[in-house]
Protein backbone atom coordinates (compact mmCIF):
# COMPACT_ATOMS: atom_id res chain seq x y z
CA UNK A 1 0.00 0.00 0.00
CA UNK A 2 1.44 3.49 -0.93
CA UNK A 3 2.12 6.68 1.48
CA UNK A 4 0.40 9.47 0.97
CA UNK A 5 2.13 12.58 0.10
CA UNK A 6 3.28 14.03 3.34
CA UNK A 7 3.81 17.97 3.60
CA UNK A 8 6.77 19.24 6.15
CA UNK A 9 3.83 19.89 9.23
CA UNK A 10 2.85 16.27 8.46
CA UNK A 11 -0.85 16.94 7.30
CA UNK A 12 -1.44 14.66 4.01
CA UNK A 13 -1.15 16.45 0.46
CA UNK A 14 -4.80 17.24 0.21
CA UNK A 15 -3.18 19.36 -3.05
CA UNK A 16 -3.03 16.77 -5.58
CA UNK A 17 -6.16 15.23 -4.49
CA UNK A 18 -8.44 17.89 -4.76
CA UNK A 19 -7.27 19.00 -8.16
CA UNK A 20 -9.70 19.67 -11.07
CA UNK A 21 -9.91 17.83 -14.34
CA UNK A 22 -8.21 21.20 -15.76
CA UNK A 23 -5.43 21.16 -12.93
CA UNK A 24 -5.09 17.61 -13.93
CA UNK A 25 -4.69 18.58 -17.42
CA UNK A 26 -1.81 21.18 -17.14
CA UNK A 27 0.20 18.91 -14.05
CA UNK A 28 -0.07 15.91 -17.21
CA UNK A 29 0.87 18.48 -20.08
CA UNK A 30 2.57 21.49 -18.47
CA UNK A 31 2.65 23.19 -21.85
CA UNK A 32 -1.25 23.65 -22.03
CA UNK A 33 -1.60 26.23 -19.21
CA UNK A 34 0.32 28.99 -21.33
CA UNK A 35 -1.54 27.76 -24.47
CA UNK A 36 -4.95 27.90 -23.11
CA UNK A 37 -3.86 31.03 -21.26
CA UNK A 38 -2.63 32.99 -24.55
CA UNK A 39 -6.07 31.91 -26.37
CA UNK A 40 -8.17 32.98 -23.78
CA UNK A 41 -5.95 36.35 -23.85
CA UNK A 42 -6.58 36.89 -27.54
CA UNK A 43 -10.43 36.76 -27.21
CA UNK A 44 -11.47 40.32 -27.76
CA UNK A 45 -11.57 42.38 -24.18
CA UNK A 46 -15.14 42.27 -22.90
CA UNK A 47 -16.50 39.38 -24.20
CA UNK A 48 -18.44 36.92 -21.99
CA UNK A 49 -16.26 33.41 -22.82
CA UNK A 50 -13.19 35.79 -21.55
CA UNK A 51 -14.75 37.14 -18.97
CA UNK A 52 -16.28 34.23 -17.61
CA UNK A 53 -13.04 31.72 -18.68
CA UNK A 54 -10.95 34.43 -16.82
CA UNK A 55 -13.31 34.19 -13.43
CA UNK A 56 -12.75 30.38 -14.00
CA UNK A 57 -8.88 30.39 -13.73
CA UNK A 58 -8.92 32.92 -11.06
CA UNK A 59 -10.66 30.07 -8.95
CA UNK A 60 -8.95 27.33 -9.85
CA UNK A 61 -5.68 29.46 -8.86
CA UNK A 62 -7.23 30.76 -5.43
CA UNK A 63 -8.77 27.23 -4.99
CA UNK A 64 -5.34 25.64 -5.48
CA UNK A 65 -3.58 28.47 -3.36
CA UNK A 66 -5.84 28.01 -0.84
CA UNK A 67 -4.72 24.47 -0.27
CA UNK A 68 -1.07 24.74 -0.84
CA UNK A 69 -0.67 22.59 -4.34
CA UNK A 70 1.90 24.82 -5.81
CA UNK A 71 2.81 22.67 -8.05
CA UNK A 72 1.94 24.43 -11.27
CA UNK A 73 3.18 27.60 -10.48
CA UNK A 74 6.46 26.95 -12.45
CA UNK A 75 4.79 26.32 -15.48
CA UNK A 76 2.00 29.23 -15.05
CA UNK A 77 5.11 31.61 -14.17
CA UNK A 78 7.45 33.26 -16.40
CA UNK A 79 10.39 32.47 -14.85
CA UNK A 80 11.58 35.93 -14.44
CA UNK A 81 7.85 37.04 -12.45
CA UNK A 82 7.77 39.34 -9.65
CA UNK A 83 5.15 39.17 -6.36
CA UNK A 84 4.13 42.30 -5.26
CA UNK A 85 2.30 42.80 -1.69
CA UNK A 86 0.36 46.01 -0.31
CA UNK A 87 -1.81 46.21 2.44
CA UNK A 88 -3.41 49.77 2.67
CA UNK A 89 -0.38 52.10 2.51
CA UNK A 90 1.80 49.74 3.75
CA UNK A 91 3.38 46.29 3.69
CA UNK A 92 1.64 43.65 5.43
CA UNK A 93 3.71 42.36 8.15
CA UNK A 94 5.84 39.79 7.30
CA UNK A 95 5.88 39.51 3.56
CA UNK A 96 8.66 41.23 1.53
CA UNK A 97 8.58 44.05 -0.63
CA UNK A 98 9.34 41.89 -3.49
CA UNK A 99 9.65 37.93 -4.62
CA UNK A 100 11.22 37.33 -7.38
CA UNK A 101 10.59 34.31 -9.67
CA UNK A 102 8.30 31.15 -9.58
CA UNK A 103 9.59 30.23 -5.99
CA UNK A 104 9.15 34.10 -4.91
CA UNK A 105 5.89 33.57 -5.82
CA UNK A 106 5.02 30.06 -3.80
CA UNK A 107 7.03 31.80 -0.81
CA UNK A 108 4.28 34.75 -0.90
CA UNK A 109 1.40 32.33 -1.44
CA UNK A 110 3.17 30.09 1.55
CA UNK A 111 3.82 33.03 3.84
CA UNK A 112 0.02 34.05 3.66
CA UNK A 113 -1.00 30.25 4.32
CA UNK A 114 1.07 30.22 7.04
CA UNK A 115 -0.57 33.38 8.64
CA UNK A 116 -4.30 32.41 7.88
CA UNK A 117 -5.36 28.86 8.49
CA UNK A 118 -8.59 28.67 6.97
CA UNK A 119 -9.88 31.41 3.92
CA UNK A 120 -11.51 31.43 1.03
CA UNK A 121 -11.88 34.74 -1.94
CA UNK A 122 -15.05 35.62 -3.06
CA UNK A 123 -14.53 37.06 -6.84
CA UNK A 124 -16.44 40.18 -6.75
CA UNK A 125 -15.54 41.53 -10.30
CA UNK A 126 -12.97 40.60 -13.09
CA UNK A 127 -11.49 44.28 -14.51
CA UNK A 128 -9.75 43.45 -18.06
CA UNK A 129 -7.06 46.69 -18.05
CA UNK A 130 -5.40 45.35 -20.90
CA UNK A 131 -4.59 42.31 -23.77
CA UNK A 132 -2.45 40.82 -21.12
CA UNK A 133 -3.29 42.56 -17.68
CA UNK A 134 -6.23 41.88 -15.50
CA UNK A 135 -7.61 42.48 -12.24
CA UNK A 136 -9.22 40.10 -10.12
CA UNK A 137 -11.52 41.62 -6.78
CA UNK A 138 -12.37 39.75 -4.42
CA UNK A 139 -13.88 39.75 -1.01
CA UNK A 140 -11.56 38.04 1.36
CA UNK A 141 -12.50 35.94 4.44
CA UNK A 142 -9.68 34.11 6.53
CA UNK A 143 -8.80 33.33 10.07
CA UNK A 144 -5.43 33.74 11.78
CA UNK A 145 -3.54 30.79 12.45
CA UNK A 146 -2.36 31.83 15.74
CA UNK A 147 -4.30 34.45 16.80
CA UNK A 148 -7.47 33.55 15.65
CA UNK A 149 -8.12 37.04 14.81
CA UNK A 150 -11.16 37.12 11.84
CA UNK A 151 -9.92 39.52 8.43
CA UNK A 152 -13.05 40.70 6.53
CA UNK A 153 -11.29 42.80 3.66
CA UNK A 154 -11.06 42.94 -0.23
CA UNK A 155 -8.06 42.44 -2.42
CA UNK A 156 -7.46 43.52 -5.96
CA UNK A 157 -5.00 41.20 -7.58
CA UNK A 158 -2.98 42.44 -10.63
CA UNK A 159 -1.98 39.85 -13.32
CA UNK A 160 0.49 40.75 -15.98
CA UNK A 161 1.32 37.98 -18.91
CA UNK A 162 3.58 37.46 -20.95
CA UNK A 163 3.09 34.76 -23.69
CA UNK A 164 0.61 33.31 -21.57
CA UNK A 165 2.38 33.10 -18.69
CA UNK A 166 2.26 35.03 -15.34
CA UNK A 167 4.91 37.78 -15.57
CA UNK A 168 4.48 40.02 -12.60
CA UNK A 169 1.71 39.77 -9.85
CA UNK A 170 0.54 42.97 -7.52
CA UNK A 171 -1.51 42.31 -4.65
CA UNK A 172 -3.32 44.96 -2.78
CA UNK A 173 -4.99 44.40 0.24
CA UNK A 174 -7.76 47.13 1.90
CA UNK A 175 -10.74 47.47 4.15
CA UNK A 176 -12.89 48.00 1.04
CA UNK A 177 -13.02 47.44 -2.40
CA UNK A 178 -12.34 51.11 -3.37
CA UNK A 179 -9.69 51.04 -0.94
CA UNK A 180 -7.43 47.68 -2.22
CA UNK A 181 -7.45 49.30 -5.89
CA UNK A 182 -6.61 53.13 -4.49
CA UNK A 183 -3.40 50.75 -3.37
CA UNK A 184 -2.68 49.57 -6.87
CA UNK A 185 -3.31 53.17 -8.35
CA UNK A 186 -0.74 54.68 -5.67
CA UNK A 187 2.02 52.71 -7.42
CA UNK A 188 1.47 54.05 -10.55
CA UNK A 189 -1.39 51.47 -12.41
CA UNK A 190 -4.69 52.35 -13.27
CA UNK A 191 -6.70 50.12 -12.28
CA UNK A 192 -8.99 52.71 -10.37
CA UNK A 193 -9.35 54.32 -13.86
CA UNK A 194 -10.41 51.15 -15.58
CA UNK A 195 -13.30 50.22 -12.85
CA UNK A 196 -14.71 53.50 -13.35
CA UNK A 197 -13.67 54.81 -9.34
CA UNK A 198 -11.63 57.41 -10.52
CA UNK A 199 -12.54 60.64 -9.55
Amino acid sequence: MSQPNVHPGGEADRGSAERTIPERIWVRWPSAWPRTTQSVLRLPRGSRVRRAMLRRAARIAFDAWNRGDFELVPYIDDPEVETRIQHGPGLPVGFDAVYYGPKGHCRAMETWNEAWRDWRADIEDIIEEGRNRVVVIARVYAEGSGSGIELDEWAAARYTFREGRILRVDVAVGSDREGALAALVEHGDDALETAGLSE
